[in-house]
């Protein structure tokens, strides 16, 4: 734990309650809490709550206590006391969609989309991605996941939704569930079933619709989410809608890839369909947004796709070519979290999209790609995300009763995170009250 210090527990006070852990004399203890209600929309993502000189008190996993450290030491002694003096504390992150589970790569596709030479489409990566993770063990899948793992706490991740839908048949996106269930890391993974990812070519639509409705109920015990992708370059809002009411006779909750490559009515789809999230979002309407305003699905936005995409700035021959495009989707990005609508932010880490495993490059993305605030990005990549797994009543803020899932940076301030950017700025992660530092698995793939 570089530059922390540890000691034994206080005992100036008379009566305290002694805890496992405190962390004491932060800079800032961010807390991300709501005012009232689930999450946090609108004009109070710009106002979050900072307790300076800030303690945080855990006991058995769980935060018992967080204030301004006189009042938090007055009333807690710890068996171990960290000093975080001159440092940032907050909750961990909640990365809410990423395709963790995969073998090889996709660099020379995006080599060509650089330079603007043929080759390579969203759904013929995806081909090739299905056909190396086809070609690889088990084992060797569950080893690339737990590295990935690994650096994803390193950057102060601490829950994480990790998705099938590189199988493109039964078979295969039951194995890919099955590594997902078999990773056994500290941070929290849930599991994820999207069978109805592209259509695979060749393949009758509509039996490949019915052959993922077919599975929900085989891999149901493997997954706790549902996701189709409701876009152009996957299927349609009847074809979604089915596997949507499906999924919701199984027990599972949806999540819908939304509207990416164009307008396929796949936010105003999810929210019909009571999705608890719809991602992307590229090419959200109006209509859309009033309809995610006055529901609870959580919108969720994916800068690292934009940016590796280059969405913002058209390539050589695209119409614009010497003119930035950021207005466009920062303006119909303002206008959602504007609405009122539960707006968060999550990595879409993917190899081909969005090869990205750290939600600090995402929050300093979101901020420059999409003009979104220092309050705002942290609320959605924290509370607003955990409403969005379904776990805000345990994770996502800084709260007596939560998980003590804590990261300490080594910055004075939430503002700081987002405005530097290059390095990784965490200095110890805390996950259900106890300190990690993560082993990196040095297999090249992270």
């Amino acid at each position: 734990m570089t530059g922390l210090q540890m000691s034994g527990g206080l005992s100036s006070q008379k009566t305290p309650v002694e805890v496992d852990l405190v962390i004491a004399h932060a800079a800032e203890v961010l807390t991300c809490r709501p005012a009232s209600g689930r999450g946090v929309r609108g004009a109070d993502l710009g106002r979050p709550e900072r307790i300076a000189d800030g303690a945080l008190a855990i006991d058995g996993g769980r935060i018992v206590a967080v204030g301004p450290s006189a009042e938090v030491l007055a009333r807690h002694t710890g068996r171990e006391v960290l000093d975080a003096t001159g440092r940032l504390v907050t909750p961990g992150f909640v990365d809410t969609h990423t395709h963790l589970v995969h073998d090889g790569y996709r660099h020379e596709e995006w080599g060509r989309k650089v330079l603007g030479t043929p080759g390579g489409s969203l759904a013929s990566g995806i081909g090739h991605t299905a056909r190396t993770t086809a070609a690889a063990g088990f084992e060797r899948l569950r080893d690339g996941a737990l590295s990935r793992l690994d650096t994803m706490l390193a950057h102060g991740t601490t829950t994480a939704e990790a998705k099938s839908g590189y199988g493109l048949t039964a078979a295969a996106e039951r194995r890919l569930l099955q590594v997902v269930a078999a990773l056994d890391h500290p941070v929290d993974v849930v599991g994820t079933f999207l069978g109805a990812h592209v259509p695979p070519p060749g393949a009758p639509r509509e039996e490949h619709v019915d052959g993922v409705i077919a599975q929900l109920g085989e891999v149901r015990h493997l997954a706790e989410f549902c996701d189709v992708t409701c876009d152009p370059a996957g299927f349609a809002p009847a074809e979604c809608l089915k596997i949507a009411r499906a999924a919701d006779e199984h027990g599972y909750r949806l999540r819908f890839h939304a509207d990416q490559t164009g307008h396929g009515a796949g936010a105003e789809t999810a929210v019909e369909a009571g999705a608890a999230s719809a991602d992307h979002l590229e090419h959200v309407t109006d209509r859309a947004i009033g309809m995610l305003a006055d529901s609870d699905t959580v919108a969720t936005l994916l800068p690292g796709v934009s940016y590796h995409l280059m969405d913002m700035v058209p390539g050589p021959g695209e119409e614009g070519w010497s003119d930035p495009r950021r207005p466009r989707l920062a303006e119909r990005y303002r206008r959602l979290v504007d609405s009122g609508a539960l707006v968060a932010l999550a990595t879409d880490y993917n190899p081909g999209s969005s090869p990205n495993l750290s939600m600090q490059a995402v929050l300093q993305l979101a901020a420059r790609l999409y003009r979104l605030g220092y309050g705002e990005v942290w609320h959605m990549s924290t509370i607003n995300a955990a409403v969005s797994l379904g776990r805000d009543a345990d994770i996502g803020s800084l709260e007596p009763g939560k998980r003590a899932d804590a990261v300490i940076w080594n910055v004075p301030s939430h503002e700081h995170v987002v405005n530097r950017f290059g390095a990784n700025l965490v200095a110890s992660v805390i996950k259900d009250g106890a300190l990690r530092a993560p082993a990196r698995r040095e297999d090249g793939d992270a």
